[in-house]
C-alpha cells in the first residue's frame, strides 16, 4: 500500500524494459522518444529512449531510486503496407538490470 492507496489503484511506470507493475508510486510522469529509419522497402529500424518518475506519498522526482531510464532499438517489418500493419522486434533496457524483448503487432502511437 502506498498513500492508503491499493495496489491496483496505484500508478506503474510505463516503458520498455520494465516489468508492468514492478515499481508502483501514487502518480507517474514518462516521456519517451522514438526515431524510425527505413533502410529497405518493408524494413525500418527503430530506436528510442525516455524516462519515467514515480513521484507522491513518500516519492520524488528528484530522487534517482524514483526515475527509471530506458533505451532501445528495434526492427520492423511492413506486413501490409497499403493499411500500414507491421510486426516489431525491440530490445529494450532500463536501470538496475531491467530488460525486456519485445515482440508486437502494430505501433504504440
Amino acid at each position: 500500500m502506498d498513500g492508503g492507496r491499493t495496489r491496483e489503484r496505484l500508478c506503474a511506470r510505463a516503458l520498455r524494459g520494465y516489468t508492468m507493475g514492478e515499481y508502483l508510486g501514487k502518480n507517474m510522469s514518462s516521456i519517451e522518444v522514438e526515431e524510425r529509419y527505413r533502410f529497405a522497402e518493408r524494413w525500418t529500424a527503430t530506436f528510442f529512449g525516455g524516462v519515467a518518475c514515480l513521484y507522491g506519498a513518500n516519492r520524488s522526482c528528484s530522487e534517482s531510486a524514483d526515475r527509471f531510464p530506458s533505451v532501445g532499438m528495434g526492427v520492423q517489418y511492413i506486413l501490409k503496407p497499403v493499411q500500414g500493419f507491421v510486426a516489431n522486434l525491440e530490445f529494450a533496457a532500463g536501470k538496475d538490470g531491467n530488460h525486456a524483448l519485445l515482440f508486437k503487432m502494430g505501433y504504440s502511437w
